[in-house]
Order: structure tokens, then sequence, then C-alpha cells
């Protein structure tokens, strides 16, 4: 009987563990997934700023003329 017990324990055990390695395997693409999603619009977003103080300068100094 108590054979059985760590026999079906281990079994049991070694489900989960297999699941939880596929969750932690997801989580990861998914994390990278969101991360290079945030650094490519964090990269946008500089660009299209960068633009817009070039602009204002460009209005600034043809207000001044």
């Amino acid at each position: 009987m108590s054979n059985i017990d760590w026999e079906t324990r281990a079994k049991d055990r070694r489900i989960e563990n297999k699941a939880l390695k596929k969750r932690i395997k997801e989580l990861k693409n998914s994390r990278d997934l969101w991360k290079s999603k945030y650094v490519k619009s964090k990269g946008a977003l500089m660009t299209v700023q960068k633009k817009v103080e070039s602009v204002k300068k460009n209005v600034q100094q043809i207000m001044g003329i």
C-alpha cells in the first residue's frame, strides 16, 4: 500500500512539474513578446518627440522672423 502511495504521488508530481515547466515557457515567451513591443513603441515615441521638438524650434524661428 505504501509503495503505491509514493509511486502515485511521484507520478502526480511529475505531471504537475511538466505542466508548470510548460506554463513557465509560455510566460517567458509572452513576456519577451510584450517587452519587444514596449521597446519598439518606446523607440517610436522618442522619434516622434524629437520631430515635435524640431518642428517647435522651426515654428519659433519662423515666428521670430
